[in-house]
């Protein structure tokens, strides 16, 4: 009977410790929910959002080849235009290495430039990193995919 309640007890001791702990989330995975909210970030113009996922080292390389900053990019989002361009993910593929991840991401953009409609797509190679137990964007280079 001891035994027994022995063995009962420890069973659940070990339960109990497990429920709560989870596995580590995949890379892979958090870096295409950081994907989505850094478009919806760009749609809606939300510096304070940028400034979360963007790493405060962020490089980008525009599709002229022309580099900015984290601050330079934020500075540019003080004007908000009329009417926001729109961009949609067409595709994102993610693969995680250890506290780095590498997205390629396949984006259309729409909305309207000098009063006349666009459209456009573009590649981008968008590298995150893992630093004190938070994913941030460190580098983004995009080219503009020719139709």
């Amino acid at each position: 009977m001891l035994t027994e309640s022995l063995v009962a007890s420890t069973a659940i001791l070990l339960l109990a410790q497990g429920a709560g702990s989870s596995a580590p989330e995949d890379p892979a995975a958090v870096v295409l929910r950081l994907e989505n909210e850094l478009t919806a970030a760009f749609n809606k113009y939300d510096a304070a959002a940028l400034d979360r996922l963007w790493g405060d080292d962020l490089t980008f390389v525009s599709p002229n080849g022309s580099m900015a900053r984290k601050s330079e990019r934020l500075a540019g989002l003080k004007n908000i235009p009329a009417e926001i361009p729109q961009s949609t993910n067409e595709s994102v593929e993610v693969r995680g290495f250890g506290d780095v991840a590498v997205a390629i991401v396949l984006s259309k953009w729409s909305g309207t430039s000098d009063g006349k409609p666009f459209v456009a797509h573009f590649r981008a190679t968008h590298v995150w990193a893992k630093r004190a137990g938070e994913w941030k964007l460190v580098a983004a280079h995009v080219s503009q995919v020719k139709q």
